[in-house]
């Protein structure tokens, strides 16, 4: 699984470019960033950076529990140019991305993160529920694997074999000391408190009923080992370390760019983030 093609150089104004301030009056808005990768062998469209870019930049949604007392205000954020399929880049580029929404919005993290990429053996839609740490073999655009920007940082650094969406650790394993003395980490501070975690059956049948009645939309346990699987543990990984809750998902599309699926598949990211919002935020108000 994930996503192979030419390398699109990014720089760091496109990074900072992607990224607009919040207004003083949508404080109480839920924010989404959306990542999508880059073209791959014979692809010269990703579908995955095309459904991300069909994405209306605000929702209003009015809730689908008892605890959601007013319509939630939905910023969606979706950064302007696909994610080269290199693992290099992925290592610095997602940090940078959430870095600057961060600069841009107070200090205050995205409430949400979705990364998109496509799934080319897949017809149907899926979100992973897990990303693992090792074994990132297939060379990506550069003819490089994934050890020395992945497994080998992240082995040093005492990073978990695997991770999951969820809460953060009161305590990160990681520490600032010459000692590697477990350090406490401040709480999260997101606005809206998601409360994430993995993808289970309730959190599709939610989906289902965000969703076209003709979606194929699945929870899957294989994100593949590539660059989709690296970006989701880059993102995660990344959480953890910082001592953030992992409100993070990994969101497998099909490789068809024909109209009518993208505008499916549309439809079915805004029915998963009414899904995060409804599962992750207003069941746990």
């Amino acid at each position: 699984m994930g996503d192979y093609g030419p390398e699109v150089r990014v720089s760091p104004a496109q990074v900072a470019g992607g990224i607009s301030s919040l207004p003083a009056d949508a404080q109480d808005e839920i924010s989404v960033l959306v990542t999508g990768f880059g073209p791959f062998g014979t692809n010269l469209v990703n579908a995955s950076f095309l459904i991300a870019s069909s994405l209306p930049t605000s929702l209003t949604f009015p809730g689908a529990t008892a605890t959601a007392s007013s319509p939630r205000r939905i910023s969606i954020h979706v950064h302007p140019s696909p994610i080269p399929v290199a693992y290099s880049t992925v290592r610095t580029t997602v940090p940078a991305i959430i870095e600057n929404f961060k600069e841009a919005h107070g200090g205050r993290r995205p409430d949400l993160i979705i990364h998109m990429g496509i799934a080319s053996t897949r017809a149907y839609y899926s979100v992973e529920t897990q990303a693992h740490r090792d074994s990132y073999l297939i060379a990506d655009i550069n003819g490089q694997s994934g050890y020395d920007d992945g497994e080998r940082l992240w082995r040093e650094q005492g990073r978990p074999f695997r991770l999951k969406p969820g809460p953060a650790a009161a305590f990160s394993s990681l520490s600032l000391s010459s000692s590697q003395r477990p350090v406490a980490v401040p709480e999260a501070t997101g606005q809206p408190g998601a409360h994430a975690y993995m993808p289970d059956a309730h959190f599709l049948e939610q989906w289902k009923s965000f969703s076209p009645l003709e979606a194929d939309i699945r929870i899957s346990e294989d994100a593949g080992r590539f660059l989709c699987e690296f970006i989701f543990y880059t993102s995660l990984s990344q959480a953890w370390a910082d001592g953030e809750d992992r409100n993070i998902i990994f969101f497998h599309v099909p490789r068809s760019c024909q109209d009518q699926d993208i505008k499916l598949g549309r439809e079915i990211t805004i029915g998963l983030i009414k899904t995060l919002v409804t599962c992750w935020i207003d069941e746990h108000k």
